[in-house]
This record gives C-alpha cells, sequence and structure tokens, in this order.
C-alpha cells in the first residue's frame, strides 16, 4: 500500500486520519495546492507556499515551523520519499492542511498536514481539448482572490454535471457566475486571445488566483483582465486553460450545455501565443530539473 506523509509520519494512505473536531473536516477549514515536479523537485514550489500561507494567515491558521510548508529542505525530503515510495520519477503532489482544533481566541494554532502523490496524467491531445459550459454555476469565494479551499462540493457538482454528460478527460467544464460572466473552469483557470493579448477573468468575479496564470503573465507579454459572457468567449482567436500540472493546454471545440458543438478551434494549438507560453513553460520544468541534477 503507498504511503503519505501525515502530520509529520509516513503511514499507509488508509492510515491517515484526522480527528473529529478537526474544522477542516467539520467545517471545510483548510487549504491545499497542488503541485508537480520535474526532475524529483517540486515545480514552483514559492509560488504554492505564499498562495498556501496567505490563505492560512487569513484564516487564522497557523503553520508551526516544523510543517513542510515552513521547510523546503524537508518538503524535498518527504517529495523524495514518496517518489521512492511510488516507484516514479516525477509526480502531482497535492499538500493539505486543515485548520485543526480552535484555541480560545477562535485561532488554529494546531493545524493538521497531509502530502499525496500520484502520478501525472496523461498528455492532452495536442490539438486540443472539449471545453463545455456548466449549468452549475460558481459560487461565490471566501475572500477575493479565491483561495484553494478544502470546500470544494461546488466544483464537484460541476464535474459530477460534466461526468453525466459524456465528458471524459481531459475535457474541461466552464463555470459562469450568477450574472452569466465566465469565471473559470473545474481544475484550471481559463486564457484566451484576442487582438494579440492574453485575456483572463477580472479576479473580482472569483477565479482561483492560478499559480500558472501568475506565471503567464509575468512573461512580458500584453494582458488584460475582462468580464465576458460565455457567448463573448465563443468570439476569442484562442483559448486555453491552464494550471501548474498541465500548463497550458489549447480548447479545440466548445460544447454548450445541451452538448452540441458551437465553437471550433481547429488551429488554436499552432497560435504563436499559445506555442510560445508552450515553449517558455517547457523551458521551466527543464531548469527546475537541472537545478535538481546539479545539487
Amino acid at each position: 500500500m503507498s504511503l503519505v506523509y501525515s502530520n509529520g509520519n509516513f503511514v499507509p494512505a488508509a492510515a491517515a486520519a484526522f480527528a473529529a473536531d478537526d474544522h477542516g473536516v467539520l467545517f471545510g477549514l483548510g487549504y491545499f495546492e497542488t503541485f508537480r515536479t520535474s526532475g524529483g523537485r517540486p515545480f514552483l514550489w514559492p509560488e504554492h507556499q505564499a498562495r498556501l500561507t496567505a490563505a492560512c494567515s487569513r484564516a487564522g491558521i497557523t503553520l508551526p515551523q516544523g510543517h513542510l510548508a515552513c521547510d523546503e529542505t524537508r518538503l524535498n525530503d518527504a517529495v523524495a520519499r514518496l517518489l521512492q515510495d511510488h516507484a516514479l520519477t516525477d509526480a502531482v503532489f497535492r499538500y493539505t492542511i486543515t485548520a485543526g482544533t480552535p484555541d480560545g481566541q477562535k485561532r488554529y494554532p494546531q493545524p493538521r498536514e497531509l502530502l499525496a502523490a500520484r502520478p501525472q496524467p496523461p498528455p492532452a491531445p495536442e490539438t486540443g481539448i472539449n471545453l463545455h459550459l456548466l449549468r452549475t454555476a460558481r459560487q461565490a469565494p471566501e475572500w477575493l482572490p479565491r483561495p484553494k479551499s478544502i470546500q470544494y462540493a461546488n466544483t464537484v457538482l460541476g464535474w459530477q454535471e460534466l461526468h453525466v454528460r459524456g465528458g471524459v478527460a481531459p475535457d474541461e467544464g466552464v463555470f459562469v457566475d450568477p450574472a452569466g460572466f465566465v469565471v473559470e473552469a473545474l481544475w484550471h483557470n481559463l486564457v484566451w486571445i484576442a487582438n494579440h493579448e492574453l485575456c483572463y477573468p477580472e479576479p473580482a468575479l472569483g477565479p482561483v488566483a492560478g499559480v500558472a496564470l501568475a506565471w503567464a503573465l509575468a512573461q512580458g507579454l500584453s494582458s488584460r483582465a475582462v468580464k465576458v459572457t460565455w457567448t463573448e468567449l465563443l468570439q476569442a482567436d484562442a483559448i486555453m486553460v491552464c494550471n501548474s500540472v498541465r500548463g497550458f493546454t489549447p480548447v479545440r471545440r466548445a460544447r454548450d450545455v445541451s452538448g452540441e458543438i458551437c465553437a471550433e478551434f481547429p488551429a488554436a494549438y499552432q497560435h504563436p501565443l499559445i506555442q510560445e507560453l508552450s515553449a517558455r513553460w517547457t523551458g521551466a520544468l527543464a531548469r527546475t530539473a537541472n537545478s535538481a541534477s546539479s545539487r
């Protein structure tokens, strides 16, 4: 049975447990990061760490110095142990913090942590994926920008809807808010290209503050945040989804809530901006792997 890292120990996954009075269990108060490795080293970990620590601070969760989130050396050691246990060179990791029980000040000084590994997903089709408009609306986040919260029922309901409608991996579903504005995909941020600019949903709409999206915006390309409806999104020159595991994946077809194809982007994967971002992303992965081999 594969191991996980749970509260300072490596234990079988089935043996990892959280207390019944943990407010992560009772109320969904907790935050997580999903990251991949390259050359056995966590990729873009400082960005993931910053997002996680900011969320925990906002929620009154104090991360002890012994936690992996506060000690990169221990994190790297735990990642290496789990890669070895799973017989993988690289993997996808989920690092979860649950609040634990509150003290008399309604703060959380003893959160619990869990690090688990899984194989990397297979590559998406080179020519792009199907993007499905969901009936399930995106709920408002606890605060802005949206944290990576373990209150994930809204996403799971969207995922179930996509499955019922015949969506298969790596298809994606798109949430709109109650006003009809596009917010994000189930597991990815949305990015599209219009008039040679990278466009993405206004943060005020409540998308997750994505690490891959932030990386893209830091590349010095012309970009802007906008509000668009689904119909307006389909007027883009190209659409892609991005996260820190897969990177940038073009959209080949868009489907409405009935499942019918309502737009196609057969050449999106060849768009110069998508190719440029993908090449830079591959280079960043290679640099992480090279830094690992030089240690």
